[in-house]
């Protein structure tokens, strides 16, 4: 059987497993339906402590921005795109793109993206940490295919 590999940040996502494509953990108030990222035991909308339940999110969403990193911390290596990704539940995540060149042509503001996981970075020893990224989706319009 094959260790987990070791991920950036526990808690934030399952990596895909059999038939589970994995996803990202949030959460979503059962008093007002709000939605956040990552997984909270309060909500931030309305304050509601008891009623707060883990959800999953989409996979698939829309490139609201993106930044060309030409310098990068511990464990990165510049050039490296990173960029803000809608999703349908009215989440921004903040994450690595990958799939492109590090290049402004490359993307475009409302392109369709969908979830992938991989190593996002290496730790101290080399090791890969594994994380969520976003690519440009297959077959959907934009620059850079």
């Amino acid at each position: 059987m094959e260790t987990e590999p070791k991920k950036i940040a526990e808690g934030l996502f399952r990596l895909p497993e059999n038939d589970d494509p994995g996803g990202l953990i949030g959460s979503r108030c059962g008093a007002c339906n709000a939605v956040s990222f990552p997984r909270r035991s309060l909500c931030p909308c309305c304050l509601e402590r008891e009623n707060v339940a883990e959800t999953r999110l989409g996979r698939e969403g829309t490139l609201y921005s993106f930044s060309i990193n030409q310098m990068a911390p511990a464990g990165f290596t510049a050039p490296y795109v990173t960029g803000k990704v809608d999703l349908p539940e009215k989440v921004r995540i903040f994450a690595v793109i990958t799939g492109v060149e590090p290049d402004e042509s490359a993307l475009s503001i409302g392109q369709a993206m969908e979830l992938v996981f991989g190593p996002v970075a290496m730790d101290e020893s080399g090791e890969p940490l594994w994380g969520y990224m976003f690519r440009p989706a297959a077959g959907a319009p934009g620059r850079g295919r």
